[in-house]
């Protein structure tokens, strides 16, 4: 009955090795940039659409991904991420609004 118990007991380290890989350092770190969002207008939206929304709601555009057409934008002073997404969720023109997600690489 010793070998029933095998798999067990070699996927118990992988498996606490592979949790230990994907949440070491999280803690550490926001999950995504604090005061930025990105913004995805629908393909009917022109840029000087795209401006007025964010002059309208007080954001400044840090970058635009002109091939994906995504605006990095930093919002104002006073508004969470949660709820400038809200309230770029809300507008018609806007296909998704989310928070800019930090990246990272894991070493070792």
């Amino acid at each position: 009955m010793m070998h029933c118990n095998l798999p067990f007991r070699l996927l118990l380290p992988v498996f606490i090795l592979f949790q230990y890989a994907c949440w070491s350092g999280v803690a550490n770190h926001p999950e995504y940039a604090a005061g930025e969002i990105l913004v995805k207008f629908k393909k009917d939206v022109s840029r000087a659409e795209a401006k007025s929304l964010h002059s309208r709601c007080g954001s400044k555009i840090l970058k635009h991904f002109e091939r994906i057409n995504v605006d990095l934008v930093k919002i104002k002073d006073g508004w969470t991420v949660e709820q400038a997404i809200e309230v770029y969720r809300d507008d018609p023109g806007v296909e998704y609004a989310e928070p800019n997600y930090a990246r990272r690489i894991q070493t070792k």
